[in-house]
């Protein structure tokens, strides 16, 4: 059985990152607002489709396509959405 090494208490919540070399946050009281800077991260999207032959064979594409070949039987089939 493998030993755990982290526990849910100790590492910092998803979607949040950690830089040591950043000074820490100081909020500005006076104001009573809390004033954060962050840095943004690019973020890509890829929708993926999956095809079905009527011979069992299923596989994925990144683009839907009008006609495919399958990679299981080698026929040519005109794709149905």
């Amino acid at each position: 059985m493998k030993e755990r090494t982290t526990y849910p208490g100790n590492s910092p919540p998803f979607g949040r990152r950690v830089d040591l070399g950043v000074a820490p946050l100081r909020p500005a009281i006076d104001s009573g607002i809390e004033v954060q800077e962050e840095q943004c991260a690019t973020v890509t999207a890829q929708r993926m489709y999956k095809m079905r032959c009527e011979c069992g064979r299923s596989w994925f594409e990144l683009e839907l396509p009008k006609c495919v070949r399958c990679p299981g039987c080698n026929k040519f089939g005109l794709v149905s959405s």
